[in-house]
């Protein structure tokens, strides 16, 4: 009877964690209105499960745009007019919290952003085959959700921790070749797409040259279910999505491309400048992708953990939230760190870490205006990961360092 004990009073244990945290999730949401990433998301559900209005239609917009400024927004002034704009499909992971009302369903929302971060870092150290102590893994998990992008992720209720969750997900149960169900995550991706775009065909490329036809078929199967299902509900959600998505960059657009804000040093060149980074990056990253082909799971993890880093800088739009896509080329690159250099690679790893924590804050603090992050904040993650990857890119991809036995 023991063990059923143990195992009973550790569930307790779990659920009671759990509840404190969605209690101090909802006292903080009490005191600090806000979270108008999920509010939209939210409010299309609400009104969809409740009301029965498509999640697009207009009168959804205005009660967003109520709740955040007590009136309608205006546009011209940057002010968000609180599009739904995702899929319909991403209902699936909205839909659960519309049926509670707006504090308690962002506490909850918070909840799940945090575990989704603390899930992301153990999956990240899984496909490096790293496993670092228990005390040190807890200090991962911490610094995932209090780092700045762990942190803003949350506090605006982005729907990127779980994004990023899904694609290192789908990269686990490729290199463990359970490729049904890797495919099946990937297809429940495409409610971020701007943050699948590269590294979807880059699985389906490789797995073709692989002959791995189940990962793709996985895929594409469960993309038209999921499709077919979603139109079943709104017959012309997509038009009505596309609709708002042209009205989307004319109050989003403020920062641009990662590339844009790196040459905006140089406004008398920049269009020049802009030019020649887009072709460079997307001609290198097509290089790697042909290096790839037909190569093992070391040089598909590092070649998949490049493409997350350039997702981020081949964007139109720059979205720090994203950034949380970054933590497994964050964390391959810490893993070499310490398995080339032992006690010294570790204690490089938790400097870094704690430069990061804290210097990205301070950054923000001394950057901000008003309640808006400047451009400064959009440049050291994505540098230090493209350059850490290319500093490590030999001993991951080449040398017999990492067993792939471990991966």
């Amino acid at each position: 009877y023991r063990p059923t004990f143990l195992l009973i009073l550790l569930i307790l244990l779990i659920v009671a964690g759990l509840a404190g945290l969605t209690w101090a999730n909802y006292r903080f949401a009490a005191q600090n209105p806000g979270g108008n990433d999920f509010l939209a998301r939210w409010m299309g559900a609400h009104k969809w499960l409740l009301e029965g209005l498509s999640p697009y239609d207009p009168q959804v917009s205005l009660a967003t745009q109520e709740m955040i400024y007590g009136r309608p927004a205006d546009p011209a002034k940057d002010e968000d007019v609180g599009h739904f704009v995702y899929p319909l499909p991403s209902m699936v992971f909205f839909a659960p919290f519309g049926v509670f009302d707006y504090p308690l369903a962002r506490a909850l929302w918070m909840t799940t952003l945090e575990l989704a971060l603390a899930a992301l870092t153990l999956i990240s150290l899984r496909l490096v085959a790293w496993r670092p102590s228990p005390w040190q893994m807890a200090l991962m998990f911490l610094f995932s959700v209090l780092w700045y992008h762990g942190a803003r992720t949350i506090i605006v209720g982005q729907f990127a921790a779980i994004e990023a969750l899904l694609i290192a997900a789908a990269l686990l149960f490729i290199l463990r070749e359970q490729d049904g169900l890797a495919g099946f995550l990937l297809a429940l991706g495409v409610a971020k797409p701007q943050m699948l775009y590269l590294i979807l065909p880059f699985i389906l490329l490789w797995a073709y040259s692989q002959r791995r036809f189940r990962l793709i078929w996985g895929f594409l199967v469960s993309s038209a279910l999921i499709f077919v299902i979603s139109l079943a509900f709104i017959p012309n959600w997509p038009v009505q999505m596309i609709w708002q998505m042209l009205d989307y960059p004319e109050y989003s657009d403020r920062i641009g491309s990662l590339i844009s804000i790196i040459t905006s040093p140089l406004p008398g060149i920049q269009p020049q400048l802009n030019a020649a980074l887009w072709i460079f990056l997307w001609g290198y990253l097509l290089v790697e992708w042909v290096l790839a082909w037909k190569k093992g799971p070391r040089w598909f993890l590092w070649t998949a953990a490049m493409t997350l880093v350039l997702t981020n800088f081949l964007t139109a739009r720059a979205a720090t939230t994203n950034y949380v896509m970054m933590i497994p080329a964050l964390i391959l690159i810490f893993r070499v760190w310490v398995e080339r250099w032992g006690k010294k690679g570790q204690a490089v790893v938790w400097g870094v870490m704690a430069v990061a924590l804290v210097g990205l804050w301070v950054l923000f603090i001394q950057t901000v205006q008003g309640n808006l992050e400047q451009p400064a904040m959009y440049v050291p993650l994505p540098l230090f990961c493209l350059l850490g990857l290319w500093w490590v890119r030999w001993w991951f991809v080449r040398s017999a360092f990492l067993p792939a036995e471990e991966i």
